[in-house]
């Protein structure tokens, strides 16, 4: 459907990255944020466990720029 029309690779890609901003930073990083709150970590595990939205947050990026340079 989006390969038909030369330049609508690009679209597809778009709408991709998208759905990848709108379900990473919406829905998983509240979640998981809010899961590691309510789990009550301390500690080392803790601090492990504080980065995990920092985590997702860079995969994101690195998601986001891989499709970018794939279309490039």
């Amino acid at each position: 459907m989006f390969f038909n029309k030369k330049g609508s690779g690009l679209a597809a890609a778009f709408i991709m990255i998208l759905v990848a901003v709108i379900i990473g930073v919406g829905v998983t990083i509240p979640v998981v944020t809010n899961v590691i709150t309510n789990a009550s970590l301390t500690g080392t595990t803790g601090l492990v466990a504080g980065y995990i939205p920092v985590m997702i947050i860079i995969v994101l990026f690195v998601a986001i720029a891989g499709l970018v340079a794939m279309r490039s």
